[in-house]
């Protein structure tokens, strides 16, 4: 991917010295492997590796509801210069199927009701999965083991041991995964990491940012529900995956249809939302960490017609004594600006242009001058980060929201719910991937199974 750019140093003078960072380091980490969701076996020999910037990427597409069609949208414009093609679209849902099919062009032969009848496709070199959360984790699996390169929609699974299980398995496969957090393509990120890498800011001492909205009816998510889905079309009960089963009636149909809304097959603001703030803020950082430590609270007390909390926030430390401070709500669009504090200097994210600015501290401003970044590129393009992971599975190399950085933010992003739901304070070992509560002792980590207490 080229993004022309305009990197540059402001100092009393004015004199330009910077330039734009086109890659990131790659990011290595080697974590223990658990026995841990099994994933299916297809017995078949991988999908191509596509090496050559001239080979066709063929594309299967798992997930082609909404967000799935935008991407599909992205596809088509893409596939010409991109040389890429769809060749095969998988849901649940057949209303959403047919559409699929007939948006690009496919025939019956080309569209499954099962993504492991796709998986079994050897023409198939990546797949783009977006379908609801809970799924995210098993698709990956089951891709990674098919030979197949994946783009997972963010985040990156529901619970923390899913997100460590896709870690092993892209490390054990080798393929290519990207998460859908289009704001790590921004060059800013980029550049602010490369700042941070060059020692600009000294020793982070600790971070913020946001994602706030606000909803005029105060209903967040909420979808009407489709009268045309029953269970003669839609498979209600492999949709619901591993979360807990809820037979098909008016309650069920309005889960399909605003599943946001609900902690089992979501987990709210956190995933839906911050992991927009959490996966490029901790790639901005150069060095993105496990967490060490994780207090969330979160409250609902103005969007009450739902399960999630209307406002969030999330307090993690990490290692390095960087402590992160990210709060998200539906009910206010005043948030925090993305701030990256160092011992030597402060950096200040652009909120909605691809802008950056380097501060020194008082005590270090004789030793650096003041320095602006900027790129002409908008912020947030899902293209930027589809081409990103195209090139990557031509050419190597590692993509943007790497697996790397994707299982350090969904750890974090994980325990935050685990804290806010269960009312605990949640440290985490990265070496045994073990979490310990505040007396010291070891917890499970969160899963479909958790039973939530209610507090008053």
């Amino acid at each position: 991917m080229t993004m022309k750019t305009d990197a540059k140093s402001i100092s009393v003078s004015g004199e330009s010295r910077r330039t734009f960072i086109k890659k990131t380091a790659t990011l290595a980490a080697a974590v223990s492997t658990p026995a841990f969701l099994q994933p299916t076996i297809y017995g078949q020999a991988p999908s191509a590796n596509v090496v050559g910037a001239n080979n066709r990427i063929v594309v299967g597409s798992i997930g082609v509801g909404k967000q799935g069609t935008e991407h599909l949208k992205i596809f088509k414009k893409e596939a010409s210069e991109q040389n890429l093609v769809v060749g095969a679209v998988c849901d649940l849902y057949q209303k959403n199927l047919n559409a699929a099919k007939k948006f690009v062009e496919l025939g019956d032969k080309d569209g499954f009701a099962d993504h492991r009848r796709l998986l079994e496709r050897k023409d198939i070199d990546a797949v783009l999965i977006a379908s609801v959360d809970n799924w995210h984790g098993q698709l990956s699996l089951d891709a990674l083991d098919a030979g197949k390169h994946v783009y997972c929609e963010k985040p990156m699974t529901r619970y923390a041991a899913e997100g460590w299980a896709v870690y092993d398995k892209v490390k054990s496969t080798g393929k290519i995964y990207q998460c859908g957090s289009q704001y790590t393509a921004d060059p800013m990120i980029h550049h602010v990491a490369k700042w941070v890498k060059d020692g600009k800011l000294g020793p982070l001492v600790w971070a913020q940012g946001s994602y706030c909205r606000n909803n005029k009816k105060n209903d967040e998510w909420e979808f009407a529900v489709d009268a045309d889905a029953n269970p003669a079309n839609l498979d209600w009960e492999r949709w619901q995956g591993r979360a807990k089963k809820i037979p098909w009636g008016p309650e069920a149909a309005h889960r399909y249809a605003s599943w946001h809304k609900y902690f089992d097959y979501n987990s709210g603001i956190l995933g839906n939302l911050l992991s927009h703030r959490f996966y490029p803020l901790m790639l901005a950082t150069g060095n993105p960490e496990f967490p060490s430590r994780v207090v969330c609270t979160g409250t609902r007390k103005i969007s009450t017609n739902r399960e999630i909390p209307d406002t969030t926030h999330v307090l993690a430390e990490f290692p390095s004594g960087l402590t992160f401070v990210i709060v998200g709500t539906t009910v206010n669009e005043v948030g925090l600006p993305d701030i990256i504090r160092g011992r030597k200097a402060t950096v200040s994210l652009a909120a909605s242009a691809n802008q950056a600015q380097l501060r020194p501290e008082k005590l270090f401003a004789d030793e650096m001058d003041v320095e602006d970044f900027s790129d002409p590129a908008p912020q947030g393009k899902i293209e930027n980060l589809h081409i990103n992971f195209y090139k990557c599975i031509r050419e190597g190399g590692t993509p943007f929201c790497n697996v790397d950085l994707s299982v350090r933010a969904n750890t974090t992003l994980a325990l935050a719910e685990m804290s806010e739901r269960l009312g605990m304070v949640c440290f985490f070992d990265e070496k045994t991937r073990t979490i310990r509560n505040g007396e010291g002792k070891v917890v499970p980590a969160m899963s479909y199974d958790t039973v939530v207490p209610k507090f008053t």
